[in-house]
């Protein structure tokens, strides 16, 4: 992954998350004002950057899931609370989905998506296709007994899907491969009303058939507007007579166990 360009945007942001990037040995390249981390393993599928001035302004802790070397999470704590919030700590996942033996992932939902009494969000490449990010799409029976935990488990502890419904993350170099949207967001009730809007066409290219995805959270305040669609955009004839031959696919499948 070309993320080179990326942090050299780094005035947009003060962290960048990875998905099986490029290492050697385990170790990253190095930037100048940043600090990276990753699992201690010789090809780490996660990793992130850290800038030097987010370090100074609060505390950082790094949490290894001894569950998956496929899952990272950092613990920001601000003494004077998050996001204009009580809060005084949130969450951040990565995670890199891999079917080591199919359908047990090397992250699962049960891993990544827990109950926090804090904000959390959970993020990452988890190649998996969700109709509720790419409507038009029709799953196989395999692809909906692999979502079936995804679509289960975010709300039961209300977990939120932040993805914008057509936004594709994954752009094949090949025109034999359709576009998809295989990198999900998720936020816990605590961290959604922070989350503002997210884009995926702004920053430069990784040099991968992946684009990147730029996040941004928002203070809390009471006199922000509920987060809605943007129904005023909408052509609504040409909404109507697209939607006229679509139709909703099925219910994932359920595994017995």
């Amino acid at each position: 992954m070309g993320f080179g360009p990326l942090l050299q945007k780094a005035h947009l942001w003060t962290s960048l998350f990875l998905q099986d990037p490029l290492s050697s040995k385990g170790f990253l390249p190095g930037f100048s004002e940043f600090k990276f981390f990753a699992p201690q393993t010789a090809r780490p599928k996660v990793a992130g950057y850290a800038a030097e001035n987010l370090l100074r302004c609060v505390f950082v802790l790094l949490v290894f899931i001894p569950e998956s070397d496929d899952l990272i999470a950092v613990d920001v704590y601000t003494p004077q609370g998050c996001f204009g919030s009580t809060f005084s700590r949130f969450r951040i996942d990565n995670a890199y989905t891999r079917p080591i033996n199919p359908p047990s992932p090397t992250v699962t939902p049960e891993t990544s998506l827990i109950n926090c009494d804090s904000p959390h969000l959970v993020a990452g490449n988890f190649n998996l296709y969700n109709p509720a990010v790419d409507p038009f799409r029709i799953l196989s029976s395999s692809e909906q007994r692999e979502l079936a935990p995804y679509f289960e488990k975010p709300p039961d502890l209300g977990f939120a899907l932040l993805n914008t419904p057509g936004t594709y993350t994954r752009l094949p170099f090949s025109s034999s491969h359709r576009t998809s949207a295989i990198d999900l967001v998720f936020a816990n009730p605590h961290m959604f009303p922070a989350f503002k809007q997210s884009e995926a066409t702004s920053l430069p290219s990784t040099g991968t058939d992946l684009v990147p995805i730029l996040i941004f959270l928002q203070p809390l305040s009471p006199n922000s507007p509920q987060l809605r669609p943007p129904w005023e955009d909408t052509d609504g004839p040409i909404l109507e007579r697209t939607l006229e031959g679509w139709r909703l696919p099925p219910p994932p499948l359920k595994t017995i166990s």
